[in-house]
């Protein structure tokens, strides 16, 4: 049995951490397995969509404690050669032109909630959590979760999160803007399957370069960003995807952007 798998329909990938038994902790190999999928999803052009999950009935319960324990003695570069490989999926994420969603069955705590938090979409359970837990065994966060929920969520909120490990509800996440939506217990990967397939339909082009603009945005000036708009779109009219939508729109049809 894989430690990642991964499921294809049609123009969405699902890549699935498969260790129940853990609640689908992380592991090198997951971090690695993980990587790889989406790289070849990213060199993958008929790939339009992906969705991350856990198996069973939670999403990842973050960094193995026994993985965690037997490093404790390396040295230092070799503590952080480990954590170098979750930031390297990481910086696949936010790197990648494809819509990646999460799909958080459970909750996700630990490196679990900042893998979900990288991701651009998530959808959860309404009985689910999130949790920064790095503090309950004596660590501090890795993984961008200190970006991804700082970005997203009041500054109060995160500290509090980040000194107690609390389980913070994602029905109160939701409510805040960090999960987009909320399905119930037992169909959060067929709604974000259902969501990834309906992004799959959509302009492709458009979707990768509007991913890149609300990445920049977080650290470039008002006027850095409205030069890369500037260029975005004009890039964008000469293209195939304009023509199709502005002659669906005026001819007053639906949009295929599936064949641009």
């Amino acid at each position: 049995m894989a430690r990642v798998e991964v499921e294809r329909d049609g123009a969405v990938l699902t890549i699935v951490n498969n260790d129940p038994a853990t609640r689908n902790s992380l592991v090198p190999e997951v971090y690695l397995g993980t990587t790889d999928a989406l790289k070849a999803a990213e060199a993958d052009a008929s790939v339009r969509a992906v969705v991350l999950t856990g198996a069973g009935d939670f999403f990842c319960s973050g960094g193995n404690i026994t993985s965690l324990r037997d490093r404790v003695g390396a040295d230092t570069a070799t503590r952080r050669q480990s954590v170098e490989k979750l930031h390297t999926l990481i910086r696949t994420i936010r790197a990648s032109r494809l819509p990646i969603i999460a799909a958080v069955e459970g909750g996700a705590a630990g490196a679990g909630a900042s893998l979900a938090a990288a991701c651009d979409l998530i959808v959860a359970s309404r009985t689910a959590y999130m949790s920064i837990a790095y503090v309950k065994i004596g660590l501090t966060p890795d993984g961008g979760s200190t970006v991804f929920f700082g970005r997203a969520l009041p500054r109060h909120l995160v500290q509090e999160m980040v000194w107690t490990g609390d389980r913070i509800p994602a029905e109160r996440l939701a409510a805040l803007g960090l999960i987009n939506r909320l399905a119930e217990p037992g169909t959060v990967l067929a709604a974000a399957q259902a969501w990834a397939a309906e992004l799959a339909r959509g302009p492709a082009m458009a979707i990768a370069r509007g991913k890149a603009l609300v990445n920049s945005a977080a650290t470039a000036s008002v006027d850095e960003q409205l030069d890369l708009e500037a260029d975005g779109i004009a890039e964008a009219l000469g293209g195939p995807e304009a023509r199709e939508g502005l002659a669906a729109f005026l001819d007053k049809r639906p949009t295929d952007f599936t064949k641009t």
